[in-house]
């Protein structure tokens, strides 16, 4: 008679193994989905998505059409797509520059299983840099009608939306000190972003990392503050 006991063994072993190297986020089906900003595209994010899932996160490395329509339509566009999403426990968010203001108005209605939200150099008060340029015909056609939503003088744009119901941590570009990347920008900047329109009350943390508004989505801090944030509500002091 055929002795399965070793081959039983075997496979417990492997199971027990298996089980132990799994992190613990893949095993309760958490979900992180990424947004990239303005006249952007998925890849921009893909150095942070990559590390998510090294972390054990599933991944959504979501594309929109950032610079066609305007941001209430890339919103509905964005929510169609997260809430077709099945069997998962927590979804936690993940945005880069208008990417968050596109998952603020997605927020904006309840969304079962809501985790946390990293913003990642977020015009939150607007742009001053936008409010600058919003009247140049080529910035009108790079950026399209989404980025004349973004100057910091559209005060009923921003002051509509809506602020988040979930723990949310800022990380904002910047040399931290008083003249940032930018010389036509007054204070603290990431080159595009002031300090300054980053921030939004009810952020559970707030953080600097001194790098630019594109070069910080490929900053080692970054991606180590993101999961930090996303595990614990609070970023790595």
């Amino acid at each position: 008679m055929l002795n399965l006991r070793p081959l039983l063994v075997i496979v417990i072993t492997i199971f027990l193994v298996i089980s132990c190297v799994i992190p613990a986020s893949a095993l309760a089906d958490e979900v992180v989905v990424l947004l990239h900003g303005i006249a952007n595209i998925p890849l921009s994010m893909k150095y942070i998505e990559t590390n998510l899932e090294k972390a054990g996160y599933q991944v959504h490395n979501l594309g929109y059409p950032s610079t066609d329509v305007p941001i209430e339509e890339a919103a509905m566009r964005v929510r169609e797509k997260v809430t077709a999403y099945s069997g998962v426990e927590r979804i936690h968010f993940v945005g880069h520059s208008m990417g968050n203001l596109v998952i603020r108005l997605v927020l904006g209605k309840d969304l079962p299983g809501l985790g946390r939200f990293v913003m990642i150099a977020p015009p939150n008060q607007g742009s001053f840099m936008a409010q600058r340029l919003e009247d140049l015909d080529i910035y009108r056609w790079i950026f399209g009608p989404a980025g004349q939503q973004l100057p910091a003088d559209n005060k009923e744009f921003f002051d509509n939306l809506p602020i988040p119901s979930c723990e949310f941590g800022i990380i904002a570009g910047g040399r931290g000190t008083e003249n940032g990347y930018n010389p036509l920008l007054e204070g603290d900047d990431d080159g595009t972003v002031r300090v300054e329109e980053t921030r939004l009350p009810g952020a559970a943390d707030f953080m600097i990392i001194h790098n630019t508004h594109t070069l910080i989505l490929f900053d080692p801090e970054t991606v180590e503050q993101t999961i930090h944030f996303l595990k614990n509500g609070r970023f790595r002091k």
